[in-house]
């Protein structure tokens, strides 16, 4: 399992980021296996846990973020 990070800094575009998030994982059949959000000023973190390492870095290559270390990494 691995974890994508994903930090969205403008606060106008967090519905748009986080609704381009759930269409395109979505269209592609990602099954998250969880989610996680932690506020920012500004902005948010967004924690995705993928069961399927290629999911996770697939996801970090569209949305720009990257991959933990030592996080969801069983």
């Amino acid at each position: 399992m691995r974890t994508a990070e994903v930090t969205i800094l403008d606060e106008g575009q967090l519905a748009e980021r986080l609704t381009d998030m759930r269409v395109w994982l979505d269209r592609h059949q990602f099954e998250p296996s969880s989610f996680a959000y932690f506020n920012l000023n500004p902005g948010m973190t967004v924690w995705i846990s993928f069961k399927v390492d290629a999911e996770a870095e697939a996801y970090v290559h569209r949305f720009g973020g990257s991959l933990l270390v030592g996080l969801g990494t069983a």
